[in-house]
């Protein structure tokens, strides 16, 4: 116990995130790769729902398969960022693009949008389409007052906001709002600067409207930026987009505003820039690997999913499927918790009570900590494909329907050892460092398949050594993490 007491006052400051750039990273945020979509499409709408990513309508590349719904997609693919795995759901009742959507209690609910009409694919709908996850099925809602494409949506105090849109002859304000529970529309104070290609979000009970062009022109973008208070129906200007642009895609994360992507004609964006409501102010972050436009986003666990759109300007295609880990997280991250440190110190303390904990100070009892901490940052914040595939599989051995909340609570609170147990029983099994890539997507976090082994060695020592002596290991384990911080 003197050795997990000693190491405490370490490891609150041990850095958990690292190599270079740490304090650009804690200033513009960082960006990491994720598992591609299965098809590549462009102007997509996204939305979250239950921990995972619907990713929706849109173009697809043109091909013999398509071209007499002129590439027009009813394809709804679904990423869940825990496996980093891809699936398909049922398709849209219709081939939409340049729709919007969102997520309202449970149910994802996608409005508007452009269809084929004979030659062209500029006809506005109003239709609102709605799918229900747990019956795997969608059902069609009212819809809109007024048809539109290139629209906005967003939730906000359980409502779903359709903003803005070009309705088949130019462009319209439309402020229309339904309500789930009445399954009625309403019409509000319409949008100051009427265009289409915008991106809405919502943040402390306001919705703000950003960016934009006029009449499908990307040759006049707009830097237009207002916010709309629900209160007292009414809208306010706020301070400019920095880049004007459209066919860009929003989100909010911890109080800001992160505005991705877009197209002009002199090419597509990278830029991502942040705007923060309490100060009326914008500052830019890091940019997309992957300038594009007619992209779609959605925040899980802290991080935002950046999908799909166009490479170059207008009719372009991608599967791209990039993470933006945002300042606030990454500041955050750098530092263990109470809660991740403590559960490092309940793991070495129960070491102790077993006799397997190395001397104190040791290069083994230093590696054997530093094992701990890195991997259990790596499980947490790696975007690495193979080491996500391990700790989720391992979890959904061990913990089988209940995966996913183990999963979220590891996020949080770090090793218990149960989720230790997992990982290092799957291990035992499965050739996991045989993975391609595994080894360079750890080596992000200083640590291999050594340190592993060093862990895996002690954990099934300690394991073993308290069995014998008639003690469980979970119960000696939660008995001494009521003892550590973070509880």
């Amino acid at each position: 116990m003197r050795t997990a007491v000693a190491l405490c006052v370490w490891l609150l400051g041990s850095e958990v995130l690292p190599g270079s750039g740490q304090d650009d990273m804690a200033a513009r945020g960082a960006w990491r790769t994720a598992a591609p979509a299965p098809t590549k499409r462009t102007e997509v709408t996204a939305s979250a729902l239950g921990g995972k990513i619907y990713l929706i309508g849109g173009f697809a590349e043109p091909g013999v398969g398509n071209l007499t719904s002129l590439a027009i997609t009813d394809a709804v693919e679904v990423y869940d960022p825990a496996s980093n795995r891809w699936t398909t759901a049922s398709p849209l009742p219709n081939k939409v693009h340049h729709a919007a959507s969102t997520a309202i209690a449970g149910k994802l609910y996608v409005v508007g949008g452009f269809v084929q009409s004979f030659l062209s694919v500029w006809k506005p709908i109003a239709n609102l389409y709605i799918y229900d996850p747990g019956a795997g099925v969608w059902s069609e809602g009212p819809p809109m007052p007024t048809p539109r494409g290139a629209l906005a949506a967003t939730e906000l105090d359980g409502k779903l906001y359709a903003i803005g849109g070009y309705d088949g002859n130019g462009n319209t304000g439309a402020v229309e709002v339904y309500d789930p529970s009445t399954n009625q529309w309403a019409v509000k104070a319409p949008l100051p600067t009427p265009r289409d290609h915008l991106a809405a979000v919502a943040v402390k009970n306001r919705l703000y409207a950003v960016g934009g062009r006029l009449n499908r022109d990307y040759g006049r973008n707009l830097a237009a930026a207002e916010v709309y208070d629900p209160a007292v129906n009414r809208w306010a200007r706020i301070k400019e987009l920095p880049t004007p642009r459209s066919g860009i895609t929003a989100a909010a994360m911890f109080d800001a505003i992160y505005v991705l992507g877009g197209e002009a004609p002199e090419g597509t964006f990278a830029t991502n820039e942040a705007y923060f409501p309490d100060s009326d102010r914008w500052q830019p972050m890091a940019p997309m690997p992957t300038a594009r436009h007619g992209l779609g986003s959605a925040v899980v666990d802290g991080r935002l999913y950046v999908l799909a759109g166009g490479p170059r300007p207008g009719g372009s295609f991608s599967n791209v499927n990039e993470v933006f880990i945002p300042p606030s997280n990454a500041a955050q991250a750098r530092r263990a918790t109470p809660q991740l440190v403590g559960a490092i110190m309940a793991l070495l303390a129960i070491f102790d009570d077993a006799g397997v904990l190395p001397s104190e100070s040791s290069p083994e009892a230093n590696r054997l900590t530093k094992a701990l901490i890195q991997f259990q940052s790596a499980f947490i914040n790696s975007v690495d494909a193979e080491v996500r595939r391990w700790f989720t599989e391992a979890i959904e051995a061990k913990f089988g329907p209940h995966s996913s909340d183990a999963i979220a609570r590891f996020r949080i609170n770090g090793w218990t050892s149960e989720s230790l147990e997992a990982v290092v029983d799957y291990a035992a099994v499965h050739s996991v460092w045989d993975r391609d890539g595994l080894e360079q997507g750890f080596r992000a976090f200083n640590v291999g398949k050594t340190d592993w082994e060093l862990l895996t060695r002690v954990f099934r020592s300690a394991r073993e050594r308290l069995a014998a002596d008639g003690r469980d290991l979970h119960q000696t384990y939660a008995a001494r993490r009521r003892e550590m911080p973070g509880s």
